[in-house]
């Protein structure tokens, strides 16, 4: 069966950067299954799956645009020490979960500490990187 605009898709997949390293991937797990048109992948990954075949095999190269965006300076910001809470054993180079005043959570990475301003980068981890998928249709419904 060919996947249409509407099928549910089971695949595996290996995500890689442009150096070839590995940065997610299905295949020593159960392999994802995912509505198509519901919006649960990238759309431009979701366009390429829509046709495949059960046992089809395909790489996807995505650019930043098409991921996850590019990197966007203003979400790099430097919030005073005193307006956040951190865990002690807190390092640059770790990611943290914060909360705003909506309760909105957002995820960072601390870029810098120091005993005045910690420098947070709220960009996905993957903006500005270029993607390749390497998807496997398992079925179609």
């Amino acid at each position: 069966m060919e996947a249409g605009n509407n099928s549910k898709v089971t695949f595996h997949y290996t995500v890689t950067i442009e150096d070839g390293t590995v940065v997610d991937s299905t295949k020593e797990e159960e392999p994802l299954t995912v509505q198509l048109g519901e919006k649960q992948l990238l759309p431009d990954l979701e366009k390429e799956l829509v046709g495949m075949k059960e046992g089809e095999e395909k790489s996807v190269e995505l650019t930043p645009e098409q991921a996850f965006g590019e990197i966007q300076e203003d979400a790099i910001t430097d919030i005073p020490r005193q307006n956040i809470n951190l865990d002690e054993n807190i390092q640059e180079g770790m990611y943290i979960d914060l909360t705003d005043e909506n309760e909105q959570n957002f995820r960072g990475l601390v870029k810098e500490l120091n005993d005045d301003n910690v420098k947070i980068d709220f960009n996905h981890p993957l903006a500005g990187r270029k993607l390749t998928f390497y998807v496997e249709v398992v079925e179609v419904n």
